[in-house]
């Protein structure tokens, strides 16, 4: 088979996909229409598919022999956003939106799979299709790594993240940290509260809120490993209900983004120690909650060359080799730290069409043309990497 070509005759179909999933988006460990949609298009294409973390999906396509085993993962949620666009397949639930391209890696993976049922028989070894829920809120990716431990795992996993701000046609494919990992955390600080004209008798938890946040973001350059780029960000500080009361308590939501394995325990202790030191300051005490860890995306030097080779032997797409690594995260860095493999970015941003905004933003949208790229560069990877 001619993969470029069949790729193409698939094009409209492909596009087909994306625009009903964009219309009927649905939130993290919602998405059940999308999880029917999934599963009655694999049944269409013959392929083997069951469900993963409730509303996930795992598709198998078995070679005609035995051999290695790839995994390709798509996410599939949406997120809370209020579309501002005007195509006619904008969204119809009030308040989800996919604005960040899971429409389209959903319908990416469902083409990949089309392709590679219908070449099995070339084939020698077991391919797993990923279509993970929840990637928006962290979650999703442990379920399917745990499904394919109970079947041996997987030789190598590999993904494409759709992005806006790489021009169409073109692919990054990173070596090593390609994105960063985020701890988010929470401070509670409980003081006594009471009436402003007489802070002496209350223990006021604003002010160590205030200080906190504020030192907080000394934590890269002082007390964190200065070869890491690293940030660490508050978000939001909560408390009191009226000018002059002293609340209870006060609350601090933040986070922290790095490259490095290990650097979430590293820069959560200091934290730590940081919260205790100011609430022993002010008289007040402080405790600090480990809210979800996203590890840093880190992709494997010897797939992302296999990769780029696959890239030089293609017709329209060529590498980005000047993209850095995204502060952005995503979870697929879990399926890196068990697996080989690599999550390249798939540029979708066309300025002739006014594709050009960020991703999670209200008018985000892509140049749907990418999509047969995405697609073909999926297939002939597994091809490659299948068929020898």
């Amino acid at each position: 088979m001619d993969i470029q070509k069949r790729v193409n005759e698939i094009y409209q179909e492909l596009v087909n996909m994306r625009r009903d999933f964009h219309r009927n988006p649905e939130l993290s460990q919602n998405e059940f229409r999308t999880q029917k949609k999934i599963m009655d298009y694999l049944n269409e294409c013959g392929i083997e598919n069951y469900v993963c973390a409730e509303t996930g999906v795992v598709g198998v396509i078995r070679g005609r022999h035995k051999g290695k085993t790839v995994g390709l993962r798509g996410d599939i949620d949406a997120l809370p956003i209020t579309e501002k666009n005007s195509q006619p397949y904008c969204s119809v639930n009030p308040g989800v939106m996919h604005a960040c391209g899971h429409d389209a890696h959903i319908a990416m993976l469902l083409g990949t799979a089309k392709v590679l049922s219908e070449i099995k028989d070339k084939l020698k070894g077991t391919i797993y299709l990923c279509f993970q829920s929840a990637e928006e809120i962290g979650k999703g990716a442990e379920p399917i790594i745990n499904a394919l431990n109970k079947k041996g795992g997987v030789s190598e996993f590999i993904g494409l993240h759709i992005w806006s701000l790489i021009d169409s046609g073109k692919i990054a494919l990173i070596d090593g940290p390609a994105m960063a990992g985020v701890q988010s955390f929470e401070v509670k600080i409980t003081g006594q509260g009471g009436h402003a004209s007489r802070p002496d008798l209350c223990k006021d938890p604003v002010k160590p809120a205030c200080d906190l946040a504020l030192k907080l973001s000394s934590i890269p350059g002082n007390f964190y490993d200065a070869l890491d780029n690293s940030v660490v960000h508050v978000g939001m500080v909560k408390a009191g209900t009226k000018s002059n009361i002293f609340p209870d308590d006060a609350l601090i939501t933040g986070g922290c983004r790095f490259y490095k394995d290990g650097g979430a325990e590293k820069i959560f202790s200091q934290i730590k120690r940081m919260a205790e030191g100011t609430a022993l300051t002010y008289g007040v005490e402080a405790e600090v909650f480990d809210i979800s860890l996203t590890p840093p995306t880190i992709n494997h030097h010897e797939q992302v060359m296999k990769a780029r080779k696959i890239v030089e032997q293609m017709e329209g797409l060529e590498l980005d080799l000047e993209q850095e690594r995204l502060a952005a995260s995503d979870n697929f860095g879990t399926y890196l730290q068990s697996y080989p493999g690599f999550y390249g970015l798939l540029g979708a941003m066309n300025k002739e069409k006014g594709v050009i905004w960020p991703h999670h933003n209200s008018k985000f949208n892509l140049d749907e043309d990418v999509f047969v790229k995405g697609v073909e560069f999926f297939a002939n990877y597994v091809y490659e990497f299948l068929s020898k």
